[in-house]
């Protein structure tokens, strides 16, 4: 099993979505599914289950994952090591970003950035709010692109970018024709939500209350691909980032209605070690992040 193998695995197993996947590691998405199948005809057994609406790990890919990971992150700290005793270290981007950011805004950003700045390397973690902020205040990563709320005590949480929240629905789901709908009326309501530690939960949680989303009709989901699936499958509803459901709302698979009366703004930040100066690599990503701002 060879590392780059590896991390087209890692990659779709975060995302999943094969396309997603391409479009983060820069490959065609045949040649991401050729690399997975040489992945799991080396293994012996199959990774990743295709269903029609999502893809889902075995038991064979759940196992192997946190290997995969280990894997990456020994190699591009040994990377890091080597660059740094080169003089390299200021040409690598060590970022984290959210699972939502790194599908629906990371592809586009990164793609500018490799534009602007042919020869420098990129590293990528993905992760949710809580994980990433502890990967930059331990120096595992220099800036995390992260939702709203993010605090961390040895952190600077930056803002670059404002949303909002919407209730999805599917298309032919009673509430479709609406427009908008009320907090309360959720409350009769199957939710499909992030797991904790995301802040889509947090966020989800600040509106509804922690008693709402510990009860019976809330099922929680680790990916945001995976609740948009259900709820187009007729499972539920869920209230997500604008950015995330654009796609859907235009092929008319999904709808989405404004919430009345309710704080549903989002923000996006990017967060940096306090106290310690960016590199050059960081620097440009920012300079980016302010113009899309």
């Amino acid at each position: 099993m060879d590392i780059s193998k590896l991390r087209i695995f890692a990659t779709v197993a975060r995302v999943g979505n094969f396309t997603r996947a391409a479009e983060l590691l820069y490959l065609a998405q045949p040649t991401v599914s050729q690399q997975l199948a040489t992945l799991e005809a080396q293994v012996g057994a199959p990774l990743i289950e295709r269903l029609p609406r999502r893809l889902k790990l075995t038991p064979a890919g759940e196992a192997l994952l946190p290997y995969a990971e280990q894997i990456l992150a020994l190699a591009d700290a040994g990377g890091e090591a080597a660059r740094a005793a080169a003089g390299l270290a200021d040409r690598t981007l060590r970022l984290g970003a959210g699972h939502t950011l790194a599908t629906y805004l990371l592809p586009g950003l990164l793609g500018n950035y490799r534009v602007r700045y042919p020869s420098r390397l990129v590293r990528i973690s993905v992760g949710n709010t809580a994980e990433l902020l502890e990967q930059v205040a331990n120096d595992a990563v220099e800036l995390a692109l992260v939702g709203s709320p993010a605090e961390h005590p040895k952190l600077i949480i930056t803002p670059f970018m404002h949303d909002r929240l919407v209730l999805i629905v599917a298309a032919d789901d009673p509430w479709a024709a609406r427009s908008e709908v009320a907090l309360d009326e959720l409350r009769g309501r199957v939710l499909l939500t992030r797991e904790p530690g995301s802040a889509l939960h947090a966020s989800v949680e600040r509106l509804l209350g922690a008693p709402t989303l510990a009860g019976d009709d809330v099922i929680l989901l680790g990916e945001t691909e995976a609740i948009k699936r259900s709820v187009e499958a007729g499972l539920g509803v869920a209230l997500v980032q604008e950015i995330a459901v654009e796609r859907e709302v235009a092929m008319g698979t999904l709808r989405a209605l404004a919430l009345r009366n309710a704080d549903d703004a989002r923000t996006y930040n990017y967060a940096r070690r306090a106290g310690r100066e960016l590199s050059a690599a960081a620097v440009g990503l920012v300079a980016l992040l302010t113009a899309h701002g």
